[in-house]
């Protein structure tokens, strides 16, 4: 792989529902390590101020470069303590669902 490609993680998260829909490139053994890895460079990253916005549905894309091992991230979320709370809940409910 080229320092420009990456591999793609997609989630689709009903907040009313609680349910998760996950797509992309990203094998389905390999989710919990890409969220987890993501989650990680986030520690310390400060405070998020923004007002996240209020809706059912939420969107969010982890895109990983393997060549360099980073990662970017993009959600509709407004802020990214929604994003990340997101991404530990799909990761805890797919820890769970792996026992």
């Amino acid at each position: 792989m080229t320092n420009d490609e990456y591999l793609m993680l997609g989630i689709t998260y009903n907040v009313v529902s609680g349910e998760f829909k996950i797509e992309g490139d990203i094998k389905p053994e390999c989710y919990i390590d890409i969220i987890d890895s993501f989650l990680s460079t986030q520690v310390g990253a400060g405070e998020d101020t923004r007002k996240a916005k209020e809706q059912d549905v939420y969107h969010v894309a982890i895109k990983w470069y393997p060549s360099d091992d980073r990662f970017v991230a993009c959600s509709d979320t407004g802020n990214k303590g929604i994003r990340d709370g997101i991404l530990l809940d799909v990761a805890k409910r797919l820890i769970r669902k792996a026992s």
